[in-house]
């Protein structure tokens, strides 16, 4: 046996997490909606670009989405999860009003929950101020 139970386990935690940073790599942030509220989980935002994203979704009066903001080759994009696409155009529609600089320049948030700083959004929620 080549590797104890301790030693497979090791290899998992590994594998997964050379799996998730793979998958961050183009990310540019996570945020996360419950409730019709928006929590930035991953990445730096302008905040101006949260206050719009979360005026759209408390229109949209959305109860759970993941919207993330990624890098491609002509600037960024949104992938999203749980919006129907009349919501996602307007996000996009949103996002295009930011330049790449602009999103690549922006500061993190000041004060962040153990789940934004793990980019767990479950944690981050549990220990938000903002609980929906």
């Amino acid at each position: 046996m080549l590797f104890g139970a301790f030693g497979w386990l090791l290899l998992a935690v590994v594998a997964l997490g050379l799996f998730t940073l793979a998958t961050r790599a183009n990310e540019i942030a996570c945020l996360s909606v419950r409730g019709g509220k928006l929590l930035v989980v991953r990445g730096a935002v302008p905040s101006g670009l949260v206050s719009d994203v979360a005026d759209v979704v408390a229109r949209a009066r959305i109860g759970r989405a993941t919207v993330r903001f990624v890098r491609s080759e002509h600037g960024a994009r949104v992938e999203a999860s749980g919006l129907d696409d009349r919501t996602a155009q307007r996000i996009r529609n949103v996002l295009g009003t930011y330049p790449i600089q602009a999103l690549r320049s922006a500061s993190p948030l000041r004060k962040r929950n153990v789940g934004q700083l793990l980019g767990i959004a479950w944690i981050a929620w549990l220990l938000s101020d903002d609980r929906a």
